[in-house]
This record gives C-alpha cells, structure tokens and sequence, in this order.
C-alpha cells in the first residue's frame, strides 16, 4: 500500500486538497451579495437638482428695489442601494450548484479509485501469500526430496565402495597371479628373443650389403635417366624457343604491314599486349609503354585490330593467348 501511494503521490494531493476544498464550500458557503456591481467601486452619486429660469422671476420694484431672496439649495436625496439582477443571482447559484456537484464526482471519481486500488493491493497481497505458501510448500516438498536423495546416495555409496573393496582385493590378488606368471614367460621369452634377434642381426647386415649395392645401381640408373632427360628437355625447349621466336616475328610483320605511320612520328618504339584466341582473333589490345605520342599509339592499336585475325601458329605448343610484342618497324 505504502509502495502505491509513493508511486502516486501528486493524485494523493490532489484528492486531499479537493476534499479541503469541498469541506470548506459546504460549512462556510460563499456569499455573493456583497459583490461589486459592474459599475465599479465608486458609483456615481445621484443628485435631484432644479433648474431655475432667471427671465420668470417677478421684477423688483423700482422705488426699493429688494434682491430676490436666495433659493434654498435642495438636499440630496439619499443615495439608492443598488439592487442585485435576479438573472445574475440565478447564474451565480447555478454556478455554485455545478462546482459543488462536480466535487462531488470528483470526490465519487476519487473514492471509487482508492477503492479500487485498496481492492487490487488487497488481491496482490493475498496472491503474493498465497504464491508465499506454495513457495514454502515447495522447498518443503524439495528439501523432503533431496533429503531421501542424500540418504540413496549415501547408500548406494556404502555399498559401491563395498565392493569396490572386493573387487580390489581380488584384483590384486589376480594381479599378483599374473605377475608371476608374466615374468616366467618374459624369462623364457628374453632368452628366445636374445637368440633370434642375434640371428636376426645377421641376417640384417647381409641383407643391408645386399641392398646397399643394390640402392647404388639404381641411384646410377636414375642418375643416367635424369641426365639424359635433362639434354633431352633443354633441346626440345631451344626448339620451342625458336618457334615461339618465329612466330612472335611473323606476328609483329604482320602488324607491321597494316600500320600507318602518322605525319612527323620519328623512329617508333614500344611494347604492345595483345590478347587473342586460339583461332588468332584479337580479343584486347593494351599499350604497356607509350610509343612516343598519343597519335602513335592510337595508330598502333588500330594496327592491331586491323590485323584480326593474326597468323596461326605452326606448332599449337608455342600458342600464346597473352603476346607481349616490341612494336619497332623500320623507318
């Protein structure tokens, strides 16, 4: 409850102020009568005053003239208690009537609330008790359970270290069985092996002198192979370089032949790659160094292009798909 009422203290005031209010409105009321009309807090004053017209009074007499007696100056007639409107009254009751029955729901509103949450505090309290009490009677239920464990468990424990007493003993004695058993045969075995492994030995060292000798001639053999393979390799490869060299030749004539020289380019040097298929068509065209001017270059390029498709190779082992060609004609 405490906890609820933290939560929400600024509606805890403002309940408790709008019952102060509501009390206060009830016992001592509010009185409307002295209220300040509209006019203000100084009314005018009325004054009942008469006019006196100067050309209607009697002429003196001429002998003895006499002047007119003054004119009494009239009192002021007492001033008139302004009278409150009906309709004003009425609106002011009215007004009254609303705010004391609106307190009053909200007071209602109010008391209905508080109801309502002292009845959903009361049922959190009464579901945490009774969440309290299952939760006991679980660890009840729990601590019974690992209780009857423990008391298995020592058990079976007792009872596994029992026999793991027998076993061991009865393994030792076993073991001790075995073990006198294992070294006679070991005995008898060592002797054995001492006597094979002597015959054993020579028979290794003939058969290493044998095998020694044999190793040398097939390391000569081998030998033999690799050199005359190695003469063999290195003479196909000079021949291979010298078809890839024609080849590369016939190529860079070919280019040669479509190439047009541009207007004031001097000796032309440079080296072009070129990309091409099996069937010689030109698949790409790179200039790996300038030839001099953009010109140049853009006339080498479409020499090549225009040598699609390039000479085939005389052997199909010296095909290149990637030509790295020095493009120098001769001036």
């Amino acid at each position: 409850m405490w906890q609820t009422l933290q939560e929400n203290w600024r509606s805890v005031l403002l309940a408790v102020g709008l019952h102060l209010l509501l009390i206060v409105l009830l016992v001592v009321g509010v009185s409307f009568n002295d209220i300040i009309p509209s006019g203000g807090s100084n009314p005018e004053r009325v004054v009942n005053a008469v006019v006196v017209n100067s050309n209607a009074l009697p002429a003196p007499s001429r002998p003895e003239p006499v002047a007119p007696e003054p004119e009494p100056t009239p009192e002021p007639e007492p001033e008139a208690e302004p009278q409150p409107d009906p309709k004003i009254e009425q609106q002011r009751a009215e007004q009254k009537a609303r705010e004391i029955a609106e307190a009053k729901a909200q007071a209602q509103r109010e008391a209905e609330e508080k109801a309502k949450q002292q009845a959903k505090e009361k049922a959190r309290q009464e579901a945490e008790k009774q969440a309290k009490l299952e939760a006991e009677k679980k660890a009840q239920a729990e601590a019974k359970r690992k209780a009857e464990l423990e008391e298995k468990r020592k058990a079976e424990a007792q009872a596994r270290r029992k026999a793991e007493q027998e076993a061991k003993e009865k393994a030792e004695a076993e073991a001790k069985r075995k073990a006198e058993a294992e070294a006679k045969r070991k005995a008898e075995l060592e002797q054995k092996r001492k006597e094979e492994a002597e015959a054993k030995r020579k028979a290794q060292e003939q058969a290493k002198k044998e095998a020694e000798a044999k190793r040398r001639a097939e390391e000569e053999a081998r030998r033999k192979a690799a050199l005359n393979e190695a003469l063999n390799a290195e003479q196909e490869n000079a021949a291979l370089a010298d078809e890839r060299a024609r080849y590369a030749q016939m190529i860079r004539s070919h280019i040669e032949s479509n190439w047009l020289r541009p207007p004031g380019s001097g000796n032309v040097k440079c080296e072009v790659r070129v990309e091409q298929l099996p069937g010689g068509q030109v698949v790409k065209v790179e200039l790996l160094s300038s030839c001099g001017s953009a010109a140049v270059d853009r006339s080498v390029e479409k020499a090549v292009f225009k040598s699609d498709p390039l000479p085939r190779p005389p052997n199909r082992a010296v095909f290149q798909r990637d030509l790295i060609l020095t493009f120098e004609p001769q001036s």
